[in-house]
């Protein structure tokens, strides 16, 4: 089964009504794939601002294991992407929210793919 993790930016423009995320949500959501969103991802949305209404609505398109939690893994990758990169503090949020994916081999799905630049084998898809 094919893997898409949701970057934070897209899941907030698809919840938040602008027409190509929220249509590639449904789509999404209508077909085979496995949605996964990585913990720090999850975290950056959760933290607002949200309503519990906005964050219920947005767990639904997720399993129950649907939140990929920062495995000491995960961590370790990230930080040796983290150590490659070029001026990389402000993006260390990204980071670890592509290698998550990367890890998970699952396509993320962000609004914003730069952020995500550098990161090595990380398939991203751009929306937006």
């Amino acid at each position: 089964m094919t893997r898409v993790h949701l970057d934070t930016d897209f899941l907030v423009r698809a919840l938040s009504g602008s027409a190509p995320e929220r249509h590639r949500l449904v789509e999404l959501a209508d077909s085979r794939v496995e949605l996964q969103m990585s913990a720090v991802a999850w975290y950056e949305f959760a933290r607002g601002p949200r309503t519990e209404e906005q964050l219920a609505v947005a767990r639904t398109f997720f399993a129950d294991d649907g939140i990929v939690p920062l495995s000491e893994d995960i961590a370790e990758q990230a930080a040796m992407v983290f150590r490659n990169l070029a001026s990389p503090r402000r993006r260390a949020n990204d980071i670890a929210i592509g290698a998550t994916a990367r890890v998970m081999n699952a396509r993320l799905i962000t609004g914003n793919e730069r952020d995500f630049a550098g990161i090595p084998d990380l398939e991203v898809e751009a929306v937006g």
